[in-house]
């Protein structure tokens, strides 16, 4: 850590003199912000003047404040609830998609919510302000628990510049929740909750747990920003992300994008937890162990309708105990990882895949990832089903405006990943400290491996207020059994395969899931809203037999994305 410091202080002495321009930070994962825009970049089209990313996330303000203004310049039919949500998002990112910055014409007490956005705001020459509160109170019957399920979530939000020239954001949030029971059993089997740090007990069944991230961001010349701080990051335009998503909980980072012509080049390097020794309520004297991720993305725009990306990321930890730290041969921003970790001796955690993303038609977008952890050449052409083979995919369609019905948008996505891929070898006999994971947490896909999945979820909004969907997932996956290792659980030391040949997706125990999620929200003013949900999961095997939870429920919730059942 060390290193680190010393290295981000030096960036920073050396760039702070030519900082020159202004500065955006991102949108929270989730929300409907950042589905308007991934809507609204589609509704574009082919265009030649249309460069904006959307495989990397969380979108940039900027780009975001910039969509209207581009579509505005396009021979494009938009619906009245259309011409909505580009008003949304002109207020909503402000100061990036507009010079009026006090767009409310019913401000409260004349100093909150002078802009429909935002609570409160400064807007000087030298300075922006924005600050935000955030609510998310929930309440529902489970049919499985026989009991209410609850969530009380209070945030704040706070971004801003200085100056134009160092953007800074923060998101402190404070929760008490009683969540359903497979996510107790997440919380029970691995000592964590998806999304959080450390919890604690809360009632009867409940938990809760305090959440904090944030960071500054710079930009030394045009073409290169520059983060650093606590989030979280993905790479995909689907759903899922087989390569980097966004279901772990945040971690510490540095993240350099570089954007020249059609190209955007991405360094990633974080710090990570390795918890998975100490599941359950351990008294430490000392930090949790460090692991370490180095990351690069290139992608381009080779036509103005297709986008490709190439991804590789390792990940590394103080294997030996000799104070290793995060080793500076992978600062290389501009090398192949595999190269420098085969010079190490193979200790550490590769992972290399394919991103893409291509409109054919009109409202149309097709995407899709490759993911690639090993693979045996040889055993691949005999289809012998060798454990070496771990690798994963993904395919999916978005299709807006289904048949000419305005705001009628569905996506269709199928992700399948091999047994054994994520997963890595032990370190002195405990445990496989560099598993693609941090805090007990998935850094991929929710399911682990050894799993297939179809997910389809409709939007609709047929008036600007109103907002309804359905989301569907059904999926298949192979359990592990106590002392088995069939490929499902990534943390589990691949080297412990049942067996060598003859694997396939779904083996060990299958268990089927099945989530479907019905919804109306009613934004009653900007950004709050109330919402009514109907939630169904069955999960079923030879062992549980089956396990059902219905559950209905309502929420009021105030800058905060809904929160969908994932697993």
């Amino acid at each position: 850590m060390t290193r680190i410091k010393t290295i981000i202080q030096t960036l920073l002495f050396l760039c702070f003199p030519l900082f020159t321009i202004a500065q955006s930070t991102g949108v929270i994962f989730g929300g409907t912000a950042e589905k308007l825009y991934q809507r609204y970049t589609i509704k574009a089209g082919k265009t030649a003047d249309m460069h904006f990313s959307t495989d990397s996330r969380p979108f940039e303000r900027l780009d975001m404040g910039q969509i209207g203004k581009m579509l505005d310049t396009l021979d494009i039919n938009l619906s009245f609830v259309d011409k909505f949500n580009l008003e949304y998002l002109k207020s909503d990112n402000l100061p990036f998609s507009s010079s009026n910055i006090y767009d409310s014409k019913k401000p409260v007490l004349r100093y909150f919510y002078r802009s429909k956005a935002n609570f409160l705001q400064i807007n000087e020459k030298d300075f922006n302000l924005f600050i935000n509160p955030g609510l998310y109170l929930s309440s529902g019957y489970s049919s499985y628990e026989k009991e209410t399920l609850y969530t009380n979530t209070r945030t704040v939000e706070i971004r801003g510049d200085i100056d134009r020239k160092i953007g800074f954001y923060t998101f402190i949030a404070e929760n008490q929740m009683k969540p359903p029971h497979h996510e107790r059993g997440f919380i029970n089997k691995y000592g964590s909750y998806p999304g959080a740090h450390l919890t604690k007990k809360f009632k009867t069944s409940g938990f809760d747990f305090f959440h904090a991230r944030g960071y500054i961001t710079f930009s030394p010349i045009k073409q290169i920003n520059v983060k650093f701080g606590q989030d979280r990051n993905f790479i995909g335009h689907g759903i899922r992300s087989l390569l980097l998503s966004d279901f772990a909980t945040d971690y510490l980072f540095l993240k350099i994008t570089t954007r020249v012509w059609r190209f955007n080049y991405t360094n990633l390097y974080t710090r990570f937890t390795d918890r998975y020794g100490f599941i359950t309520g351990t008294n430490r004297s000392s930090p949790y162990p460090a692991k370490y991720m180095a990351m690069h993305y290139l992608s381009t725009q080779l036509f103005d309708n297709l986008d490709i990306g190439l991804y590789e990321s390792v990940i590394f930890h103080d294997n030996e105990g000799t104070g290793r730290g995060f080793d500076l041969h992978y600062l290389n921003p501009v090398i192949f990882y595999r190269s420098v970790e085969h010079q190490l001796g193979d200790p550490d955690k590769m992972l290399v895949g394919i991103n893409a993303g291509f409109i054919p038609f009109k409202d149309i977008k097709l995407y899709g990832q490759f993911m690639l952890n090993e693979f045996r050449l040889n055993d691949l052409r005999a289809g012998n089903g060798h454990a070496a083979n771990k690798f994963g995919y993904q395919a999916g369609i978005k299709y807006i405006d289904v048949a000419n019905i305005s705001n009628l948008d569905i996506q269709v996505e199928y992700n399948r990943v091999r047994p054994y891929s994520y997963t890595h070898y032990t370190i002195n006999g405990t445990y496989p400290v560099n598993s693609y994971s941090h805090y007990n947490q998935a850094l991929a896909h929710p399911l682990g491996a050894n799993f297939s999945e179809l997910i389809i979820n409709i939007d609709a909004q047929p008036f600007p207020r109103i907002n309804t969907g359905l989301y569907l997932v059904s999926a298949f996956y192979g359990a592990d059994t106590n002392n088995s290792n069939w490929g499902s659980n990534i943390f589990l030391d691949y080297n412990t395969y049942e067996r060598e040949l003859g694997n396939k997706v779904g083996q060990g125990v299958r268990t089927d899931l099945f989530i479907a999620e019905a919804w109306v929200s009613y934004q009653l003013r900007h950004n709050l809203f109330m919402d009514l949900d109907f939630r169904y999961r069955i999960k079923s095997n030879d062992i549980i037999t089956e396990e059902k939870d219905m559950f209905i429920g309502a929420a009021l919730r105030l800058n905060l994305p809904r929160r969908n059942w994932l697993f």
